[in-house]
């Protein structure tokens, strides 16, 4: 916590009625810190007293207070006496006046600085009060012989600022979908056959899913791409024709259905699908499940040995694996790239919002947040939208966060955060669902950061804190 250092400057003649004020002997800057801390308010003040003139028969006590109208509540007094006046109080079992908390020294004992550390309960008058220094001079016998009251600063609770970033513009909405389809061919052949087995809604599946795109009109498919895959068995050379001729003959099938543009379908192919293996077992409670994993995962090895190897070793397993797995080892898997207009108007961003929220970038949603107030149901749903749209983008994350901090869901707000990046705004938030969490500590770490990144809010957060 910062701490406020006063350096008192007190000329000699310190009984005399026209002393000076203490704030004129006071060097800049002031510092301090009073904070509520869930509940409880915290008060650190140190006083520097090197200049400090404390004569032999004088008695100066200091006394922090906090005030506000007529309510005051004080903190533990200091008192420093006089060589001469300390002994007296010696001989008389006495320190500081009735009425004081006793906490004394002699000048020549007097510290280079006095340090109050104090918690207290927080009470709602405090908002709005001053924490101010009382300095009393005494004479012989325990007059008051002249005070003076600096103030040192105003605390008023903090009422944090929701931030909600608007993100990028995104000026080529670009998406893709991806989909698996399981085409079956007759053995060591690479011919398609639509009615073969489960043929027919296999290829249904990458027919609808261009449809779909391709009907409205707010989209433009960019591209097509095919992997084909084949599964270990049988020689690796020949799974490499198989795994290519199967690629071709389903571009073929696709081209010859929609006559898309030369170079629009993009192939690749995997001639055997060892990483399909591998997620099966490790999913599976084979037998010898790890002793087959090792052997999947051998890299100086050709394929064709692998398989002897796997086969040899475990042939009831290896049985069972070519029976359940195999099959969906051979397979399609295909993504179509394509783009999507871009909205500006709110009305239509509603409209599209309503029937399919997915053609909306977050720029978008966040116009829309716009049109409904703060704090409503429309408008939380559209950040909720948001995140689950782009769960892993920062923003989203960032703008979720603050709305549910806003409808006062503390509990929803750390997964959120801990996906909103470390930008200023992030570390701000993060400063605010530490202070409403009733950790203020935290908190004012929190702002720190994000006042050292730039940050405006966390800037006045601080100050409404310290009142620098």
């Amino acid at each position: 916590m910062k701490r406020l250092i006063i350096i008192l400057f007190l000329l000699s003649g310190v009984f005399a009625a026209s002393a000076q004020p203490l704030k004129e002997y006071m060097t800049e800057p002031v510092e301090w810190s009073m904070l509520n801390n869930g509940g409880a308010m915290d008060v650190d003040l140190t006083v520097s007293l090197g200049s400090l003139d404390v004569r032999n028969n004088s008695l100066v006590t200091l006394t922090p207070l906090i005030v506000n109208g007529l309510d005051t509540l004080s903190l533990s007094t200091v008192g420093f006496y006089g060589r001469r006046r300390w002994f007296y109080y010696e001989r008389n079992e006495r320190r500081i006046p009735d009425g004081f908390k006793d906490s004394s020294l002699k000048e020549k004992d007097m510290p280079d600085q006095w340090t109050w550390a104090e918690t207290f309960p927080y009470s709602a008058w405090m908002n709005g009060s001053e924490l101010k220094l009382l300095r009393q001079v005494y004479g012989c016998c325990n007059d008051i012989k002249y005070q003076d009251i600096v103030d040192v600063c105003g605390y008023s609770q903090y009422v944090p600022h929701f931030l909600f970033v608007a993100p990028m513009i995104e000026m080529t909405k670009t998406r893709h979908i991806e989909g698996r389809a399981y085409v079956d061919f007759p053995v060591s052949q690479t011919v398609i056959y639509p009615d073969y087995r489960n043929n027919r809604a296999e290829l249904g599946k990458i027919i609808a899913t261009i449809d779909t795109l391709k009907s409205d009109g707010d989209i433009e498919i960019k591209s097509l791409s095919i992997k084909g895959f084949a599964s270990p068995e049988s020689p690796y050379e020949n799974n490499t024709m198989l795994a290519m001729g199967r690629t071709k003959a389903l571009k073929e099938y696709v081209s010859e259905l929609y006559h898309f543009p030369a170079n629009f379908i993009l192939t690749s192919y995997e001639p055997e699908n060892w990483e399909g293996l591998r997620e099966y077992v490790l999913a599976s409670s084979i037998s010898h499940k790890q002793e087959i994993l090792d052997i999947i995962d051998i890299t100086d090895r050709d394929p064709d040995t692998k398989e002897w190897i796997l086969k040899s070793r475990y042939p009831s397993e290896y049985n069972f694996l070519l029976a359940n797995c195999y099959p969906a080892l051979r397979r399609s898997d295909y993504m179509i790239e394509y783009t999507i207009r871009g909205y500006s108007d709110v009305d239509e961003i509603e409209r599209v919002f309503q029937r399919s929220p997915g053609k909306l970038s977050l720029h978008e949603l966040y116009l829309l947040s716009s049109k409904y107030p703060e704090g409503s149901p429309e408008y939380e749903r559209v950040f909720d939208v948001a995140v689950t749209l782009y769960p892993d983008d920062e923003v989203a994350n960032l703008n979720a966060a603050s709305a549910e901090l806003k409808a006062g869901r503390y509990d929803r707000v750390e997964r959120y955060l801990a996906k909103a990046g470390n930008s200023a705004e992030a570390e701000y938030m993060r400063g605010v669902w530490a202070y409403l969490s009733g950790d203020q500590n935290s908190a004012v770490s929190y702002f720190a950061k994000s006042a050292a990144a730039g940050s405006k809010d966390a800037e006045e957060a601080l100050s409404a804190f310290h009142g620098q």
